[in-house]
Formats: structure tokens, C-alpha cells, sequence
């Protein structure tokens, strides 16, 4: 009479050890694969940051050249006629002719370093 025996019922047997070990490596490969892709979005994110940073420049460049009849050499100059940089991204102007310009946004956390805008050509490299 002092002791008892619990009874369980059919199939209440629980997981195996084999059973957890490949859940939890099914579950590591969907991580790492996550991880992968979400790199790849934030990098590619911060490249569209960079090209859109280039084209809001060159139509600050262009509008700073309409009003003052002579193109900024200053990422502060720019400001007078609203450009606002993004966070984290560089912005470079070399004015090479009195009728063209280039421009550089670099940050170190995209597919590549840095694009440059053209205005000779109008595209971004």
C-alpha cells in the first residue's frame, strides 16, 4: 500500500534525445539563413540611402546653381537650398569644370563603399 505507480496512458512516452537534436539543428539552419538575408537587406538598404543621398544632391547642386549662378563646393552650401544628408552617409563634391560636378557618398556598411554621381552623364556609378 505505500507506494505508488503512476500509469501512463498509451503513446505519452515524450521526445526522444535524436528527436531534439535534429529540431534544434532544423532550427539553426533557418537562423543562419535569416541572418544571411537580413545582412543582405540592410546592405542593400543603405546603398538605395547612398543613391537617393546623390540624386537630393544633385538637384540642391542645380538649384544652388540657379540661384547663385555658380556651383557649391561645400556639403554646408548645399543646406541653404534644403538638402539634408542621411545619417551615417558622406557626402564629397568636387566641382571639376565651372560646368560640371561630381559627386561621392561613401559609408562602409553597403554592397560596396561608395557610388559617385556624374553630371556630365547624369548617372550614378
Amino acid at each position: 500500500m505505500g507506494t505508488t505507480h503512476r500509469k501512463t496512458a498509451m503513446g505519452e512516452q515524450g521526445f526522444t534525445l535524436l528527436e531534439l537534436i535534429v529540431v534544434v539543428a532544423v532550427l539553426g539552419v533557418l537562423v543562419a539563413i535569416a541572418l544571411q538575408q537580413f545582412s543582405l537587406y540592410r546592405s542593400r538598404a543603405t546603398d538605395a540611402a547612398m543613391r537617393s543621398d546623390l540624386k537630393n544632391a544633385a538637384l540642391a547642386m542645380e538649384s544652388y546653381y540657379g540661384e547663385f549662378l555658380d556651383y557649391p563646393a561645400s556639403v554646408n552650401a548645399l543646406r541653404l537650398v534644403g538638402y539634408r544628408n542621411t545619417n551615417g552617409v558622406t557626402l564629397t563634391i568636387n566641382v571639376s569644370s565651372p560646368s560640371s560636378f561630381t559627386l561621392n557618398a561613401a559609408t562602409p556598411n553597403g554592397t560596396q563603399p561608395s557610388f559617385t554621381f556624374d553630371s556630365t552623364t547624369g548617372l550614378i556609378n
